[in-house]
């Protein structure tokens, strides 16, 4: 084979397998957690002892988000805080206090988690009722048919990058007589 033969070789290995490692990290953003400099409200450790007992680990305390409002050319910001975000098998979730006894009929609480699961990119919200003691674990799924056609598409991709590598590596076999 000729040392041209290798370097189209490298080139198209290297392409496919920086196509694969970008379309892996598409997939799922995660931030870096890091622990703020205040500790666990006597409310929040409440909640906190409750799901470590159930082997979930501090992940996050007071995570904070600056944000920046423009309006008419006008910028107003803003920290968005939430109370503190837990993990356990890959999966963080926040956690939400409230004080009410019934707060999933509340039409503004709905809302309200929902923007804080899509704010904060996590998988789950923990709600704790702090009249009943009680944590309610909250999931939000949603019909992302746009995402199913690009992933199709970036696995339809792949599969013809390496069907031209391995086209592409017969040929330098053929070619150079090996077989």
């Amino acid at each position: 084979m000729r040392w041209q033969d290798y370097l189209w070789l490298l080139l198209l290995s290297g392409t496919a397998l920086a196509f694969f490692l970008f379309s892996r990290t598409q997939g799922r953003k995660r931030r870096r957690p890091r622990r703020a400099d205040r500790p666990l409200t006597r409310r929040e450790q409440k909640a906190w002892h409750k799901l470590q007992a159930g082997g979930y680990r501090l992940a996050e305390i007071h995570p904070e988000y600056p944000v920046t409002l423009t309006v008419d050319g006008k910028n107003r910001s803003f920290s968005y805080e939430g109370n503190f975000i837990v993990s356990r098998d890959g999966e963080n979730y926040l956690v939400k206090i409230t004080k009410g006894e019934e707060p999933l009929h509340w039409p503004t609480l709905r809302r309200e988690l929902l923007l804080d699961a899509l704010f904060f990119q996590t998988d789950g919200v923990f709600l704790y009722l702090e009249a009943k003691g009680q944590l309610q674990e909250i999931r939000f799924s949603f019909q992302d048919e746009p995402a199913v056609k690009k992933q199709f598409l970036r696995r339809a991709a792949l599969i013809l990058l390496f069907a031209m590598g391995a086209a592409f590596l017969g040929h330098l076999i053929s070619s150079s007589g090996i077989f």
